[in-house]
């Protein structure tokens, strides 16, 4: 059950999208007891503004849209901005989590940039894929600006897909990386930082995710 003060919230954050948003939810009806919860949250999030197209898919039978959103746990969200990728939350979303996905539902329907024209620049050196994995606690304030800066990637951007991560609900992600700190962001299969991470860290991570130098790169007009 949603507490009132979380359905005000909701409400309160989407009122007066500009433009349509898709939003979609993977589930499974074997091993996942966060699953009606965040059924019930994507049930609200359709019922705060009419603006919101909602898809329920189920992990297993719908194979092909699994696939297609690289979605690998459940439940799992997806917000599907119309000029980035992807942006992902799996794990019971509440506290620090639901204000990201709110926040990228609305930056999605806005179609605003969410980053200044020096990031922007930056960013549309990034010639390949790379993708973005934050894990976090609910209840860590710290994590936020981390999150939010990977989302924003994830938005502004066809070839960032972000991932954030409730990470105590999935403890063989934390014991396959040996996490002791939160938040923890994996740019592509094999660069991690712990902690706070700076706007210039996370774009030349990127650009070393993807094979580039950042020699040369103009990632400190990010900070």
């Amino acid at each position: 059950m949603i507490r009132e003060s979380t359905l005000q919230f909701i409400r309160d954050t989407l009122a007066g999208l500009k433009q349509p948003v898709r939003v979609m939810l993977f589930t499974s009806e074997l091993n996942c007891e966060q699953c009606p919860d965040a059924v019930a949250t994507a049930k609200a999030i359709k019922a705060a503004s009419p603006k919101i197209s909602l898809e329920i898919f189920d992990f297993t039978m719908d194979r092909d849209k699994t696939e297609e959103f690289g979605v690998k746990r459940v439940p799992t969200f997806v917000v599907q901005p119309s000029g980035g990728k992807a942006i992902s939350f799996a794990g019971t979303l509440e506290g620090v989590s639901l204000m990201l996905l709110l926040d990228a539902v609305k930056s999605a329907s806005e179609v605003q940039p969410w980053f200044p024209d020096s990031i922007r620049d930056t960013l549309a050196r990034v010639n390949n894929g790379v993708t973005i994995k934050v894990l976090l606690e609910n209840d860590c304030s710290l994590c936020r600006p981390v999150a939010e800066t990977a989302v924003g990637l994830g938005v502004m951007s066809r070839l960032i897909k972000t991932e954030v991560i409730v990470a105590d609900e999935y403890p063989e992600l934390l014991a396959k990386h040996k996490i002791k700190i939160l938040p923890y962001t994996i740019f592509g299969t094999n660069l991690h930082l712990e902690g706070h991470v700076t706007e210039s860290e996370f774009l030349e991570k990127i650009f070393q995710a993807e094979g580039q130098r950042a020699d040369g790169l103009d990632k400190n007009c990010a900070v």
